[in-house]
Parts: structure tokens; C-alpha cells; sequence
């Protein structure tokens, strides 16, 4: 009995932090920094919010309207949580891939077949970011360009 309740009481002590964690700011970016880069206004949204919103370090939705999801973001705590990371991404979903040289040590963009699916992946010593930018279906010029997620990235391997 006594297993069982250390192992209950450290589960919900892992999920508060978690859910902790979440509620507060990303330190690596900010609604501020997507703002400045994208000209976007952006407010953060809760963890599993809304469908998609599964950033462990944020979600991002338009702060206008009816805050449609804009970037997911996840951060990255060692050299093999980043190759774990990219091996984990389905080729079947992502078969684009470009290595970017300009971009922290490694870093890795991937898109759909159309290339408006996007998903980098980039890393600097034992820190790096994860973006997924979602689509903007009703307007696709909102979304953040490439270039824009490049700088978004080298702002999070900064911090």
C-alpha cells in the first residue's frame, strides 16, 4: 500500500509541476519575440486547449478573432533528446527535409509534400527548439515564412 501511495503522490506531484510549468511564460520564446519577428500579435494558450496546442514549453494562438493555433513550441534538453526528436518526425509526413548550415549546430526543416506542413528542429550545444507553425487555411500569408521560423529558432537557442 504504501508503494502505491509514494507512487500516486509522485505522479501528481510530476502533473502539477508539469501543468506548473506550462502556465507560466516560455522562456526560450515569447509572444513578444513571435510579434517581433512575424508582426503576428499572438497570446499564449493552455496546454491542450485546443486541438494541436501540444507545445510543452507554448502554444501560440492569433490574438485576434477566434485565436486560431499559430506556432507550437517545444523545447530541447540534450544532443539525444535532439536526434531522438528528429527520428521520432514520420518521413511519410514530413518527406521534405532540408538541412539548414546557418542555423545553430544542426538543425533540420522539414515540410509536407506541398510544403505548407512545416516542422523545424534545430539545436545549439545541449539546448535547441522544436517550431510547428499551424495553417492559416482562410489565409496562408499570416503564416510565418521560413525565414521567420529561422529567426524565431536562433531567438530560442539564444536564451
Amino acid at each position: 500500500m504504501k508503494r502505491k501511495l509514494s507512487s500516486l503522490s509522485i505522479a501528481l506531484f510530476l502533473t502539477s509541476s508539469t501543468l506548473m510549468a506550462q502556465d507560466q511564460e516560455c522562456s526560450i520564446l515569447t509572444a513578444s519575440d513571435i510579434q517581433t519577428i512575424t508582426g503576428t500579435s499572438v497570446v499564449k494558450i493552455p496546454f491542450g486547449s485546443k486541438i494541436g496546442a501540444g507545445g510543452q514549453c507554448a502554444n501560440y494562438a492569433y490574438a485576434e478573432g477566434d485565436q486560431k493555433l499559430y506556432l507550437g513550441v517545444n523545447q530541447i534538453r540534450s544532443v539525444s533528446e535532439y536526434s531522438n526528436t528528429l527520428d521520432h518526425v514520420p518521413q511519410a509526413v514530413y518527406p521534405k527535409r532540408e538541412k539548414l548550415t546557418d542555423l545553430g549546430d544542426e538543425a533540420v526543416l522539414m515540410k509536407d509534400a506541398s510544403g505548407s506542413m512545416r516542422y523545424l528542429v534545430a539545436r545549439k550545444g545541449n539546448k535547441g527548439v522544436v517550431l510547428f507553425p499551424f495553417r492559416n487555411k482562410k489565409n496562408p500569408s499570416l503564416d510565418p515564412s521560413d525565414e521567420q521560423l529561422k529567426k524565431l529558432a536562433e531567438i530560442a537557442l539564444s536564451r
